[in-house]
């Protein structure tokens, strides 16, 4: 443990190292013995598959105590917030597919920064024998490979649900592939992608997805407002970037810039643990 006799040393200074030491050495090496902790720490934090193992709830770890950590570090309420989104989009996306369905439209849907798309192949599964087609576009390899794996356990249709590699954070690429396979989507969901925009990005962004989405069509999205877990992540998480930093926003910015893009009926909701804001806004024109 470093030396805190230093004559200059501070108060501030000193609980900065303790706290580096806590984390850093302690808990670190802890969370490395879970399936959760260890990616979370080993780069792949931010990654689809990292984000598949919270969805799916089932500990795995180093021995008995490696899945002992796990099961603890799956119910952090970080990790609870987390489901409960994806059961919110699911809960969104079904309201709206029934709409479409009954006014006899298709069902054409983009995921942008999609990862393993757990819940939009079990949506899939849901509303198999609907007009419904997916595309799922992510940078990462492996989360695709698990995607595509996923979607094989469920019997998914390649007609129906369909994964792209391509770079999310150039979301005009959404509009190109949209003209390659000769349809435009009435749905956008970008799940977690804009807590790691800058403020300008994200304007981009909501134009970008505004003019690549069919008239009336919905565009959804979660972004972090907070984070219990946030001390932990900034002091031991990494992704393939580095420490995985979030960008936390307040939904009256993002009202106003949605609006400012010409989306109309914006709709914020917030879950109980106060961190995902999940946000809903309709390209109408006139």
């Amino acid at each position: 443990m470093p030396t805190l006799t230093a004559p200059n040393m501070t108060l501030s200074r000193i609980k900065e190292i303790l706290d580096d030491f806590l984390y850093k050495q302690i808990l670190r090496r802890i969370f490395l013995l879970s399936k959760l902790g260890q990616q979370s720490i080993l780069g792949e934090a931010s990654t689809g598959y990292n984000f598949d193992h919270m969805y799916e709830n089932k500990p795995e770890g180093k021995f008995l105590i490696g899945k002992l950590i796990d099961r603890v570090v799956l119910n952090f309420p970080s990790v609870q917030a987390t489901r409960t989104r994806k059961k919110n989009i699911i809960k969104i996306l079904s309201d709206e597919i029934e709409n479409l369905r009954i006014l006899n439209k298709p069902i054409r849907i983009i995921d942008a920064a999609c990862g393993a798309s757990r819940y939009m192949i079990e949506l899939n599964d849901m509303y198999r024998d609907f007009d419904c087609e997916v595309i799922g576009v992510d940078y990462d390899r492996k989360s695709l490979k698990l995607g595509s794996l996923l979607a094989q356990r469920y019997r998914i249709n390649e007609s129906q649900f369909r994964l792209v590699k391509g770079n999310v954070f150039h979301l005009e690429h959404l509009k190109h592939l949209g003209v390659k396979i000769n349809w435009r989507p009435n749905i956008v969901v970008a799940s977690g992608l804009i807590d790691y925009l800058d403020d300008d990005k994200i304007r981009v962004a909501f134009t970008e997805v505004y003019q690549g989405i069919e008239n009336g069509g919905l565009f959804l999205f979660s972004s972090q407002e907070s984070n219990p877990s946030r001390k932990l992540m900034e002091k031991i998480c990494r992704t393939n970037e580095g420490p995985w930093i979030i960008r936390y926003r307040k939904p009256a910015a993002l009202r106003q810039w949605l609006l400012e893009t010409g989306f109309r009926d914006v709709v914020i909701g917030k879950d109980k643990w106060n961190m995902y804001n999940l946000c809903t806004a309709r390209k109408v024109t006139r």
